[in-house]
């Protein structure tokens, strides 16, 4: 058969072979990562065909020294070449196959002649090391030698590769125990690789697009709580990436936990919108029932301060469906300008949201989050108020892919939605406000979540459970001014707000808060009561709009 030509030659660009690599496309070559130590450059050569080809290195793992995982790098040649790359094999596959039979290696060692030399191997995934490499063994009186890292191990007859030759344990020059990385390993130091398997799984347009969706998306914990609420375990030693969560779902699950997964994961993309076109192409019908909750629909207000004149950028959006839907261009205004800018935005995008559930989120700055925003209008013209759905507000800055802010609220909202109620830490009216102390307490109780306070937190208080991540805050705006604070108007309020939220799921704050407000209406404005000029800060950090493009960094 003619189509071994896929087997090449690394070398250094001044001269001299290194080691093995292979073509997988007609532009790029996979070798070990050692191999290529310290180089930019390489040259690269298919033995009897074409030799010194000039190729850049684009790719490499983790490898630093000897014993390290992640020993894989790529290879991308000036031009193409006119040969077919070599057929691999899919990652369920080579399991099976390691255990058929004998397998080809072969190398570039320091030899007179300079040519390639050949051995057979056997392998097995019973031979394993830290879930990285499979051990080879050389049969008969072949070995194996500097020089064969980075060569494929194929099976002879087919030409399939199962995985990629790294190191062998030499006696002198020459081994007979060697080690590879299989196709498993390979692709979790280079994912693009899965768009050249034979994978069995979507179609390989749809994964790639995905993939390329995926690319730079971290796999963090609260994506790790989505995955065990939807397999119904957590997964042994996580994942490199959200594209690798993806990929263990799809190929070790049935499709439909793999459909509830991505409507999950899409709520912590940076571009929604972009997901949801994949979907509607690529996942017909991709909300079957008992999919993942995406929480309720939402007009989410965005409010930035500009650092000059006075100014904000008044943003309002849509997310509906765990995505983001129709939203308004950013406009830049005065401060007097804020209100009736956001109550036109409201009132515009208000009924792409009509006949669902629905609230209204203020994502602002941190001295906006007082604002009785409630009581500003729904409908400008009849006076309707926003107090008639659910209002929360938001730290703006946690909308900020860059903040400490938004990374600590991920741990302590993961914390928050698999307890499944809130048990709130009261905070006393007559509580001592020295600012670190409140700082100290909070970072030393990782597991709070939700804060109630009994009248409205001073500004260091404020500030020090933002910087904690606290992602629930409810208090009343009334001060509580009582001279002795043994039966005062802030201890009877903060008790009946921490009743209020107790064991309440956090995703039915938004809906507590509203009734707390409606009731208070029925109580005279001199009386306490738990409902009157309520603030609920609410941040789920899963619930992210694409931010305006004059916010892009």
């Amino acid at each position: 058969m003619d189509d071994w030509q896929w087997r090449a030659w690394v070398g250094h660009p001044a001269g001299g072979r290194l080691g093995a690599a292979f073509l997988v496309t007609d532009t790029r070559l996979l070798t070990c990562a050692h191999t290529v130590h310290g180089m930019d450059e390489a040259l690269v050569g298919f033995p009897g065909l074409l030799e010194d080809l000039p190729a850049t290195v684009v790719h490499r793992g983790d490898w630093q020294r000897a014993g390290d995982t992640g020993d894989v790098a790529v290879l991308e040649l000036d031009e193409a070449v006119p040969l077919p790359p070599a057929r691999l094999a899919a990652p369920e596959d080579v399991r099976v196959r390691a255990a058929e039979g004998e397998f080809g290696v072969w190398g570039f060692p320091r030899r007179l002649d300079g040519g390639e030399r050949h051995a057979t191997v056997t392998t097995s995934p019973r031979w394993g090391r830290e879930q990285e490499w499979w051990e080879l063994r050389t049969k008969g009186s072949d070995a194996l030698e500097e020089g064969y890292s980075g060569s494929p191990v194929y099976d002879t007859a087919t030409g399939e590769v199962i995985g990629m030759v790294t190191n062998a344990e030499l006696r002198g020059d020459r081994a007979d125990l060697g080690w590879m990385l299989p196709m498993g390993s390979i692709r979790r130091h280079w994912e693009a690789l899965d768009d050249l398997l034979p994978l069995r799984w979507l179609t390989a347009e749809a994964r790639r697009e995905l993939r390329e969706l995926l690319d730079g998306v971290r796999f963090t914990d609260p994506l790790a709580a989505d995955l065990e609420r939807v397999v119904g375990r957590r997964a042994l030693g996580g994942f490199r990436s959200a594209w690798g969560s993806v990929r263990y779902v799809a190929e070790g699950w049935p499709e439909e936990k793999l459909v509830r997964y991505l409507a999950a994961v899409a709520g912590h993309l940076p571009e929604p919108r972009r997901f949801a076109a994949w979907s509607v192409r690529h996942l017909p019908g991709a909300a079957p029932a008992g999919a993942a909750r995406s929480g309720p629909a939402s007009v989410i207000v965005r409010l930035e301060r500009v650092t000059f004149d006075n100014a904000f950028d008044v943003t309002v959006h849509t997310w509906i469906d765990g995505a983001e839907g129709p939203s308004r261009r950013t406009e830049r205004v005065a401060e007097r300008q804020v209100r009736p800018t956001v109550e036109a935005g409201v009132a515009g995008l208000a009924p792409a949201l009509f006949g669902r559930e629905w609230m209204i989120e203020f994502a602002v700055p941190e001295s906006w989050l007082g604002k009785p925003f409630e009581q500003w209008y729904l409908d400008p013209r009849n006076k309707i108020q926003m107090r008639k759905y659910p209002v929360v507000v938001r730290d703006v800055e946690r909308l900020r892919p860059d903040s400490i802010r938004r990374d600590q609220a991920h741990h302590r909202w993961r914390l928050l939605a698999e307890r499944g109620r809130s048990d709130p830490r009261p905070i006393a009216c007559d509580a001592p406000r020295k600012g670190s102390d409140f700082q100290d307490w909070l970072e030393a109780h990782v597991d709070f979540c939700v804060l109630v306070y009994g009248s409205r937190p001073v500004k260091n208080w404020l500030t020090a459970a933002l910087n904690n991540g606290i992602p629930v805050m409810l208090w009343t705006r009334t001060p509580c001014d009582a001279p002795s604070h043994r039966d005062c108007r802030g201890h009877r309020v903060l008790d009946e707000l921490t009743a209020a939220v107790g064991d309440k799921h956090p995703d039915e704050l938004p809906q507590v808060a509203l009734a707390l407000r409606k009731a208070a209406l029925l109580v005279p404005k001199d009386e306490p009561h738990c409902g009157h000029d309520l603030t609920l800060l609410w941040d789920d950090p899963s619930r992210l709009p694409d931010p305006p493009l004059a916010m892009e960094v």
